[in-house]
């Protein structure tokens, strides 16, 4: 027996013909088909739940609450009636010369020189100065009145009211502390009545 010994290009060279034969194989012989799997055609049906088992459950409260409103009360909407007549204020710091007329009432708190006709009442507030001759339904006097004062209905003068003149008025009420000096006539229309002067 009688041993070769290769040299390393023989080797090389071996080794480099082994690689080509391996390439220039054809893919189909490298690589093995893989076998398709026959399906049946038979049919069937599937029973799924409408709602996946696995969906969070659907409770009120996954929902946003929303903001709980107060039925609005039947007054809410309703407009507020309106005054019965219109008032007519002389503000404390004001100053008034001359005629004023009123289709409602007039309240008085500062100054005032002349005439006041209103359809309603006049009322003078306590601290008020007037100096006028007033004509109303009904005259209500806190403050001081110098002048002529004719009601047709009721003339009240209260602790704080002071009246230095003529005074016409169906009905008088005076209020203990209030001062009145002048002319009293109790008259309803043109016929005269029989006093009827109230003092608490």
């Amino acid at each position: 027996m009688i041993f070769r010994r290769e040299n390393r290009g023989e080797s090389f060279h071996r080794q480099l013909s082994s690689l080509r034969q391996q390439l220039e194989q054809p893919e189909s012989e490298s690589i093995a088909p893989v076998p398709r799997e026959e399906h049946s055609e038979t049919s069937f049906s599937l029973d799924l739940p409408t709602e996946s088992p696995f969906a969070p459950a659907r409770t009120s409260s996954s929902r946003p609450a929303m903001p709980e409103t107060e039925a609005p009360s039947p007054r809410a909407g309703r407009i507020p009636a309106p005054a019965d007549h219109y008032v007519t204020i002389l503000s404390a710091h004001a100053h008034w010369e001359g005629t004023l007329r009123s289709e409602g009432s007039v309240t008085i708190q500062g100054r005032l020189e002349g005439q006041v006709h209103a359809t309603k009442d006049v009322t003078v507030d306590e601290g008020a100065e007037v100096q006028a001759e007033i004509f109303a339904q009904n005259v209500l006097i806190h403050g001081t009145v110098r002048g002529r004062v004719e009601a047709h209905g009721r003339l009240e003068i209260f602790p704080t009211g002071k009246v230095i003149g003529d005074v016409k008025a169906p009905s008088l009420v005076v209020h203990e502390g209030a001062k009145l000096s002048g002319q009293l006539r109790m008259e309803r229309g043109s016929e005269p009545v029989r006093p009827s002067v109230t003092t608490p």
